[in-house]
């Protein structure tokens, strides 16, 4: 697990909810055979993964991260400046 650092699927869905999560992939478990692992890799290139998973879990999860990753993350807002705005 060499720069890799484990985290709860709970963590990971937050991180990607907010928009910070770059890269998500599907790795093969040596044990139990079969299972999967979820990867994600920040906005920073730091790179998380979940313990081992049954694959149909794995699947689910990884499509739902998948999603908030390409499709929702990029309608976040950061950083935006407010105006001043005369009150009518």
């Amino acid at each position: 697990m060499e720069g890799r650092m484990l985290k709860s699927l709970i963590e990971i869905e937050g991180m990607a909810i907010a928009g910070l999560i770059d890269e998500v992939t599907l790795e093969d478990c040596v044990e139990p055979p079969g299972w999967k692992k979820i990867v994600v890799v920040d906005r920073k290139g730091g790179m998380y993964e979940t313990k081992c998973l049954e694959p149909q879990v794995a699947k689910r999860n990884y499509m739902v991260l998948s999603a908030y990753t390409v499709r929702w993350s990029s309608l976040i807002v950061y950083g935006e400046k407010e105006t001043n705005l005369s009150p009518l």
